[in-house]
């Protein structure tokens, strides 16, 4: 049929043409309302958008921290700057009984470690209690209330401020994750795809904007690290925690799922819990029981790119704050193809192969980087890399969650993706320890 066989109540051929026009422009509006607002009618819905958006704010400010945080250890351990690039250079001296350029690996693997103790009690109360709705509200203001507390960091309140951000902030951020997912459902697997393809959007739309902001105020006032940090924590705390706040106040109280056997605390329930889903998977979902075993270790791996990336840049490269900015936002941008090559591989040969290809191109960009970005004369080629990073990320993770959802029992997806989290989270921090150990014994990160 062609837009000349339309034919509309007022009649006319050249009405026609201007109806289908119009219609076109139609379903356009509707395509692009659907890219963000996918099922916005329902305030469930919306909270997940809210949610999304405000956590992915406060999560990626703790790049302007990472950053402050390299600029006051370097300084506390007296090292001095290059009046040729601005940088700290490495003068074997330490502080707290580490090298500055170690600070930040440590504050992974103290942040992982806490975040996988944690992780089971906070399954439990969403599973065992009906207080899932009070619980993602309090995480989710300590979340904020950290965040802001990193406004007042200075020379004497940096360590202890790291160590607060890397235990509380990084648990909550965790915990109030696994409340958000707890809430997303759909009546049926194209809405919930629709659903979760437009909180990504709502997701990268809050980092990719927040870090323009921050970066853009950066340059213009040519503010130092700590400056710099402080404007970015107060930001995201205002405007991460009104949008938790628009979360919170849409979603409704829930019954708990299971019962809490008698004289059974929550955290032995959370770990008994946990136990059995693996081992009864074993029986009933093989495949998904391999899956989650084999994300323990690729999360962890993909994971540690974030903790480390901030500290290999600036120390192995002496790249400028500046530089380490653009190039985090160089990667979330260049994610948008990645997602394209998910959406194409994915239809094209399946939910497994898309992410298998996704992981090993992940490995091998990741040996790339390593092997080719050795020194300061390498920092023009660390840019072709984000943008190699940022396909590679915006390929993996969808990839990940469509293989996952692929081998997900009928039923059984909120408890399933609890597990998937955990796994996530429970070796998150082997790969910043092994990078601290280099870092002290040998002195090299690579």
């Amino acid at each position: 049929m062609t837009d000349q066989d339309i034919v509309h109540p007022s009649g006319g051929e050249g009405e026609g043409r201007g109806g289908s026009k119009s219609h076109r422009k139609c379903c356009t509006c509707k395509s692009c309302v659907k890219f963000v607002w996918y099922n916005g009618s329902d305030r469930t819905t919306q909270a997940f958008y809210f949610n999304q958006f405000g956590r992915s704010m406060l999560f990626v400010s703790v790049t302007f921290l990472s950053l402050a945080i390299l600029q006051l250890a370097n300084k506390a351990a007296g090292c001095p700057i290059d009046e040729e690039t601005g940088a700290y250079l490495d003068c074997g001296n330490r502080i707290y009984g580490a090298k500055p350029s170690s600070m930040l690996a440590l504050m992974a693997v103290v942040g992982g470690v806490a975040t996988a103790a944690f992780m089971p009690y906070a399954g439990a109360v969403v599973d065992y209690t009906d207080r899932r709705r009070g619980f993602g509200i309090a995480v989710a203001s300590l979340l904020v209330i950290v965040n802001f507390i990193q406004v007042f960091i200075f020379d004497s309140t940096w360590f202890p401020f790291a160590i607060l951000q890397a235990v509380i902030a990084a648990s909550t951020f965790m915990a109030n994750a696994m409340v958000m997912w707890s809430y997303v459902g759909a009546e049926s697997e194209h809405k919930l795809h629709g659903v979760t393809a437009s909180g990504r959007n709502w997701e990268t739309g809050g980092m990719l904007s927040y870090l323009l902001v921050v970066a853009g105020v950066g340059f213009a006032f040519s503010w130092d690290s700590v400056t710099l940090a402080r404007f970015a924590q107060a930001l995201c705390s205002v405007v991460g925690g009104l949008f938790m706040y628009l979360s919170y106040s849409r979603y409704q109280p829930m019954k708990a799922q299971k019962t809490l056997q008698e004289g059974q605390n929550l955290y032995l329930a959370g770990m008994t819990s946990l136990w059995r889903t693996i081992t009864d998977l074993g029986r009933t979902a093989p495949g998904a029981q391999r899956y989650l075993i084999s994300i323990i270790f690729a999360d962890a791996a993909t994971g540690s790119f974030t903790s480390l990336a901030v500290t290999y840049l600036k120390e192995q490269l002496g790249m400028s704050d500046f530089s380490t900015q653009i190039f985090i936002i160089l990667t979330l941008v260049c994610g948008v193809p990645g997602t394209l090559i998910h959406r194409t591989l994915g239809r094209s040969l399946g939910h497994k192969r898309s992410y298998l290809l996704a992981l090993s191109y992940w490995i091998g960009i990741t040996g790339a980087f390593v092997g080719i970005l050795n020194g300061p004369d390498r920092q023009s080629i660390a840019f072709a890399f984000a943008a190699l990073y940022g396909i590679g990320y915006g390929w993996l993770y969808p990839s990940t969650n469509g293989f996952f959802i692929s081998l997900l029992p009928k039923g059984r997806d909120v408890e399933l993706w609890g597990w998937n989290m955990f796994a996530g989270a429970c070796l998150a921090w082997v790969p910043p320890l092994v990078f601290t150990a280099l870092n002290e014994s040998v002195g090299d990160m690579r």
